[in-house]
């Protein structure tokens, strides 16, 4: 009985989530799922504590980077990636796509998914339509540059800062591990890119060779100061064992309260930036999965992932990734890295599978959701953005890129991930 009822209050919250019907929020779905096991009893309370205990350090990271990237993107810091982008392409389409490659995957890197998609994609849309470019192709790039991209580092994405804490790996080596495979991953989708937008970015378009002057240089260059201090808090804190969260949560705050002391912007300004429903929403999910779980249906996923033990072969990377991807694609790529961090768990503890499996796995649910719009919440929010100005992009338009790029971007990444492996004994 306790399965079938965990699977139904997933699948409703899943749906609601992905459909969003009269305007019902993602966060208001994903709590009201919480609720249900919780008060159904599926979950224990005490379960409900350790889930938020085990959060907090994720979440207070994410609300600090969209502080801080609010405050960045007052101070014009993406316009000038825009203009930078503008003068590196010199009148070329084609050069161009490439610079808004190079530029969607280093803001994904540094500053995160929902920055790429939330921020860069309205900025580079603006772009090309001023200069009667179609831009399809650069949309397409914001959004895969978000996901693909984010493979680097443990703060570049929701699922790996999941991972990351779950699984307490280092910074260093994760990007140690993770070079090839975001490296492989990211060329894979730009060739493809190029060959399937060929049509569309052999044009030229008339440069205007006027260097970027922000509106208020005091502000431009504290706020591009202060990103660059934080991020490189962050690192030191990994290295230090010091929660990062507090890192950047603690540089936001500062930064926002120097900038609002001088006006260039407000503390409101600011706050009402960041997604705030980003942290029901998380703390929803995890409740309403490890409902499913504690129901038995973590047995099933560890028995799927013992299929591809020890984790560490090509073909047991691709198994993982793959599998984990299509997991992404069915209920959402955050509900299956809470799966997969459940899971995976004993399994690494009691040496069944080693840590090889859960760079696999992310493999999976960053790639792997770029197959279609439910993959990701950061694709959900970037379909709605362009949809708001007035560019049509249909669930279908997107599969058939999805299916193109997609399992050509996972089996190279998937390489990527087994060569690494065998050049730093992981």
């Amino acid at each position: 009985m306790d399965i079938i009822l965990s699977l139904v209050i997933l699948v409703v919250t899943l749906a609601l989530i992905l459909t969003r019907p009269r305007n019902v929020s993602e966060a208001l779905a994903a709590s009201l799922g919480g609720v249900c096991v919780l008060g159904l009893g599926l979950v224990p309370v005490r379960e409900a504590s350790e889930i938020l205990r085990e959060t907090n350090n994720v979440l207070t990271f994410l609300v600090g980077i969209m502080a801080l990237s609010s405050v960045a993107e007052r101070a014009g810091f993406f316009e000038w990636a825009g203009s930078l982008a503008i003068r590196a392409g010199r009148g070329s389409v084609f050069r161009l796509y490439c610079a808004v490659f190079v530029i969607g995957t280093h803001v994904t890197i540094t500053l995160s998914v929902d920055a790429t998609a939330i921020v860069l994609t309205p900025v580079v849309f603006g772009m090309t339509r001023t200069r009667g470019i179609k831009p399809l192709p650069f949309i397409f790039a914001c959004c895969y540059t978000a996901n693909t991209g984010s493979l680097l580092l443990p703060i570049s994405n929701l699922t790996n800062l999941l991972m990351y804490e779950a699984f307490n790996l280092e910074l260093l080596r994760f990007a140690l591990i993770m070079a090839l495979p975001a490296t492989f991953a990211i060329l894979t989708n730009a060739l493809i890119f190029i060959w399937l937008f060929r049509s569309d970015i052999r044009d030229v378009y008339t440069q205007v060779d006027k260097p970027f002057i922000a509106e208020n240089t005091c502000f431009y260059r504290f706020a591009t100061g202060a990103l660059t201090t934080v991020l490189f808090g962050v690192v030191v804190a990994s290295l230090l064992d010091i929660p990062i969260g507090v890192v950047a949560l603690g540089g936001a705050v500062i930064a926002a309260a120097i900038a609002s002391l001088f006006r260039w912007t407000t503390l409101r300004q600011v706050s009402g930036s960041v997604s705030w429903q980003l942290l029901p929403l998380v703390v929803g999910l995890f409740l309403v999965v490890r409902g499913v779980e504690n129901a038995g249906f973590d047995i099933l996923a560890q028995r799927a992932f013992l299929a591809a033990a020890p984790g560490d072969g090509f073909l047991q990377i691709l198994a993982i990734a793959f599998g984990t991807a299509l997991g992404s694609n069915l209920i959402n790529n955050v509900p299956m890295t809470i799966v997969t961090i459940n899971d995976l768990s004993p399994l690494l503890a009691n040496g069944s599978l080693n840590e090889t499996a859960a760079y696999a796995a992310l493999i999976g649910t960053n790639v792997g959701p770029n197959l279609t719009v439910v993959g990701s919440l950061a694709t959900l929010i970037w379909l709605g953005i362009i949809r708001g100005r007035g560019l049509v992009l249909t669930a279908r338009d997107y599969l058939v890129v999805g299916l193109i790029t997609t399992p050509a971007i996972l089996v190279m990444a998937s390489f990527g991930l087994w060569l690494s492996v065998r050049l730093f004994e992981l």
